[in-house]
């Protein structure tokens, strides 16, 4: 299984190579929301990130009668949530409490998620939450 993670993570290195790209948007933007690959560590481990990242309006309409559950709280504030990979590529969504996602959030986002030392699978929220 660990030569097949490997073999994943070196065609996406070679795709992002052959594109002249740190990483591949699937949206055109601006839009309230993106779909981002890029690579990154993750556990000691380079690993490739399947982000969503979307303003935190974008989740608030898209799951409305959650808003106010104790699991859903983090709508409220700005967010981070990994989910158990395989094959060495990690589903990541990233709440912002911004207006709209486009470029520059993208590339600041991949900076964030690359530097952030405690990253784990779960939720982890950060700022101050929204009133």
């Amino acid at each position: 299984m660990m030569s097949e993670d490997l073999t994943k993570i070196d065609a996406f290195r070679n795709r992002l190579n052959k594109l002249g790209s740190d990483y591949i948007c699937n949206t055109p933007l601006p839009e309230s929301y993106a779909s981002v690959l890029f690579m990154g560590p993750f556990q000691g481990k380079i690993v490739v990130w399947n982000m969503t990242v979307a303003t935190l309006a974008h989740y608030r309409l898209l799951e409305p009668h959650c808003i106010a559950t104790v699991q859903q709280r983090l709508f409220n504030r700005q967010y981070i949530e990994i989910v158990d990979g395989t094959g060495g590529v990690f589903p990541l969504k990233v709440g912002l409490d911004l207006a709209e996602i486009d470029e520059s959030v993208i590339k600041k986002t991949i900076i964030m998620i690359r530097n952030y030392k405690r990253l784990h699978i779960g939720q982890i929220g950060f700022g101050a939450p929204d009133t």
